[in-house]
């Protein structure tokens, strides 16, 4: 299946964050307009929810250097992913997503879970600045495609506030009816272009790349 910019995205989530329960909507192409349709405005920093939406959008990385890409030989069938993120100051999320084609649309699904961020802490005092860019790795193991990343949250006061995140990717199809990529790299920019309302309506911009690890030559062949 072609995938190009003409496909739109449709995001459903319902997220539940330290008992705060609130739905959300999103649509466009690679600026997604994020608008909460019901439990806003939010009472925690934005920025936790961009990785679950954006991040996600794996049907939209460019592949270089002849990687095999999963997630489009998983159409149209689709796949659903599962993530936990676990911060340093000791809050977490759990989520799942769902990935399919509606028309010229693709449909996520969204659910996330979180809770144990401190009250005091940048994420529950709304004072964060957005992400640092991030490199996920990604190996195949027992049928799934697998992914490990670090990502550095800005905080207004200087510092990052990092967490690890671990993501299974599950094809919908048979594992022999998908070219499985080796192990590489994705490079993920994640900006927050707008916040037209506050705690209510964010444009939210994504690029990604995965590669191997071309700029730092193996002598043994390897990428």
């Amino acid at each position: 299946l072609q995938v190009s910019s003409k496909y739109r995205v449709q995001i459903k989530a319902i997220k539940q964050i330290h008992g705060f329960l609130f739905i959300f909507i999103f649509r466009g192409t690679q600026v997604e307009k994020i608008r909460i349709t019901e439990g806003g405005p939010l009472p925690f920093a934005y920025d936790i929810l961009a990785p679950c939406c954006m991040y996600g959008s794996k049907t939209f990385i460019k592949h270089a250097s002849g990687i095999p890409d999963y997630f489009k030989d998983s159409l149209p069938e689709g796949f659903t992913w599962e993530r936990t993120q676990i911060y340093e100051d000791g809050g977490y999320l759990t989520i799942h997503q769902d990935t399919s084609i509606q028309g010229d649309s693709f449909i996520f699904k969204v659910k996330v879970i979180g809770a144990n961020f401190p009250a005091n802490g940048p994420v529950m005092q709304k004072k964060t600045a957005g992400w640092e860019p991030c490199v996920e790795m990604l190996y195949p193991r027992d049928g799934v495609l697998c992914g490990q990343s670090l990502m550095a949250l800005k905080c207004t006061d200087g510092n990052h506030l990092t967490s690890h995140l671990r993501t299974t990717y599950r094809s919908r199809k048979p594992a022999n009816a998908v070219n499985m990529p080796k192990f590489h790299f994705g490079d993920h920019r994640i900006e927050i272009l707008k916040e037209a309302e506050p705690g209510k309506f964010y444009e939210q911009y994504e690029s990604a790349v995965a590669r191997y690890c071309e700029a730092a030559p193996s002598k043994l062949g390897h990428h």
